[in-house]
């Protein structure tokens, strides 16, 4: 077995969810590179975002005390 393992893959609803916006928005962050995602064969292929992806954003847009919101 090779050292590759897989990650926890979510569905654009899911990131909706846990970030409190529209899919739309979801969208919008993919586009911008805001937001790693993986899209699957064809037109209509689903698109997935990396665990690890959605962590990075929350992070990275996390205020603490005495920053700007």
């Amino acid at each position: 077995m090779s050292g590759l393992e897989m990650e926890r893959l979510l569905t654009v609803q899911e990131v909706a969810d846990v970030l409190r916006v529209s899919r739309w928005s979801v969208g919008r962050y993919i586009e911008a590179g805001a937001l790693e995602a993986i899209k699957g064969d064809g037109p209509n292929g689903t698109v997935r975002i990396p665990l690890r992806s959605l962590s990075a954003y929350i992070e990275a847009h996390t205020v603490g005390p005495g920053d700007q919101p």
